[in-house]
């Protein structure tokens, strides 16, 4: 079974004010953390959907030139994360992937293991749609959607995140993975989550 990562960094950082994935965590950056994480995984490829204009330069060369990463321009960002998403859809199948995983790249925390868990469900798994992590009833990114899920998910449109197919009966043909850890599904959206990653990153 083929995966492929899909990373999600083409968004508007509205409520920052400034491009959150280039602030300084460290040595790296906000961006580069979660990216670190994913190419330590078994992902087979990762699309990394950027903004029209992004150069990328919030990440080091290293993970530039990491031979699966794939880098996919989004001119239509602005129009919410379906569009994105759409995005590395298309390019799954393109290559024939048998799976996506779709990843944020503003959530700092999540871990190799977590997402080796959610491979592993799926593979164990052949017939399952897709493998979802749930904090407190709640369904939250990562998320990995098998093949045949490819054709909802390239209907969604505007600010609609693959979330929104992911509710009543339809929960019934996937699994999903408690997440006992609140920190794992944090993401930094304001400044103030950006000075909490400084002080737990400072802390370890």
């Amino acid at each position: 079974m083929k995966i492929a990562g899909i990373y999600l960094a083409a968004g508007n950082s509205s409520r920052m004010g400034t491009n959150k994935l280039a602030l300084p965590i460290g040595t790296m950056t906000v961006g580069s953390l979660a990216l670190e994480i994913v190419l330590k995984s078994s992902l087979d490829k990762v699309y990394i959907i950027t903004k029209d204009e992004d150069d990328a330069a919030w990440l080091p060369d290293e993970m530039k030139l990491d031979a699966r990463c794939t880098f996919i321009k989004c001119p239509t960002a602005h129009k919410g994360q379906s569009e994105s998403l759409r995005r590395g859809i298309e390019q799954a199948q393109a290559d024939q992937m048998d799976a996506v995983l779709v990843i944020l790249a503003d959530q700092p925390f999540i871990t190799v293991q977590m997402l080796e868990e959610m491979i592993a469900c799926m593979k164990n798994n052949p017939t399952c749609r897709f493998v979802a992590t749930i904090y407190e009833q709640t369904i939250t990114p990562p998320v990995l959607f098998s093949a045949s899920m490819y054709g909802e998910l390239l209907k969604l449109h505007g600010d609609k995140g693959a979330r929104a197919i992911l509710q009543g009966d339809f929960l019934q043909k996937g699994k999903l993975l408690p997440c006992a850890d609140k920190r794992l599904v944090f993401d930094v959206d304001t400044n103030e989550d950006y000075l909490t990653l400084q002080s737990i990153k400072k802390t370890k």
